[in-house]
């Protein structure tokens, strides 16, 4: 996996918002000299590997001290926090390029920003770049940052039917007998146990959010919240139930592998069975001593071959007897 670095000055995009207008797009120059007001917000999205973009963070004076210093530390851990007049969240998310694989991004928001910083190229922050380049009207941070939680949402929701449609192959494969091309389950059981680590991480910082939300919004934006938040309780649901399907079909497919095994090993015990007095009649006739029977015979060894012919018999006629084939 590649790391995005440009010569942009780590700055990935940057947006200023407008009322009832498209966002007007932003480059590294525009933005040392802006002045954001609740009127006149703006998004800047920074690559956190950039380390201009860390010092621009650093000396940017309408980031708030405490938003600040929460962008630049380095903690991938989910969380909330108030910072100074605004929050400040770390959500994680799916690579863009990689379903199997998640990072984090950090989030702060006040009346007059949004600032991201992120390591890897993510898809929900990439949804929100193309919706705002496309020409989305969004007024104010608040339904920008409620965007990207719709598309966080919609993001685990895909990751979930996913999981469910590569079941449902599984679960073809094992009941149509082909269990052992099934075997990739365990890593599809791997990724749903990240899924889920991802969305109960997400799901607590954001229920935190909606206990302390700021102070500037508004009864609608924790609604909207709200329903984020239920949307997150449904996709979990979901991969719940997925989840308890991996688990009976791992469990079906350690048991046909069991059966097949079983099979098998009694197929080679009852070959043993059937060959093991021919093999005792081949060593007694391979002993170099004498007295032997039908040495000097000619038909020696067509009575050597229908001795071990009707040992077989007897052999094959004892099992049938006891049922054991």
């Amino acid at each position: 996996m590649g790391v995005e670095l440009n010569d942009n000055r780590g700055l990935i995009c940057g947006f200023a918002l407008q009322p009832d207008a498209s966002a007007t797009p932003l480059d590294a120059a525009a933005i040392d000299r802006l002045a954001p007001s609740p009127a006149n917000p703006v998004w800047l999205h920074f690559n956190y590997n950039d380390g201009r973009a860390r010092d621009w963070i650093a000396n940017c004076p309408w980031i708030a001290e405490e938003g600040r210093e929460a962008l630049l530390v380095a903690d991938h851990s989910i969380r909330f926090e108030t910072a100074g007049s605004g929050i400040f969240i770390v959500l994680g998310e799916a690579y863009a390029d990689d379903r199997e694989s998640f990072g984090v991004f950090n989030v702060y928001l006040d009346r007059h920003c949004m600032v991201t910083t992120r390591r890897h190229q993510l898809t929900a922050i990439g949804k929100l770049r193309n919706d705002l380049a496309q020409g989305l009207a969004l007024s104010n941070t608040t339904a920008l940052f409620l965007r990207l939680l719709e598309h966080k949402a919609a993001t685990f929701a895909k990751s979930t039917q996913d999981c469910i449609e590569a079941l449902d192959d599984f679960e073809e494969l094992v009941f149509s007998g082909h269990f052992r091309r099934a075997s990739n389950l365990g890593r599809e059981r791997q990724l749903m146990a990240r899924v889920r680590r991802q969305r109960a991480g997400n799901r607590q910082a954001m229920g935190e959010m909606l206990e302390h939300p700021p102070t500037w919004w508004d009864e609608e934006a924790t609604m909207d919240l709200r329903r984020a938040i239920a949307r997150l309780t449904s996709t979990a649901q979901d991969l719940d139930l997925a989840a308890d399907r991996a688990r009976l079909l791992s469990e079906e497919i350690d048991s046909r592998m069991n059966e097949a095994t079983n099979r098998n090993l009694y197929f080679v015990s009852v070959l043993a069975a059937v060959f093991l007095p021919i093999t005792l009649i081949s060593g007694v006739f391979g002993m170099n001593v004498g007295g032997l029977p039908w040495v000097e015979d000619p038909y020696g060894f067509f009575w050597t071959m229908l001795l071990m012919a009707g040992a077989i018999l007897t052999v094959l006629w004892f099992l049938r007897r006891r049922g054991i084939f």
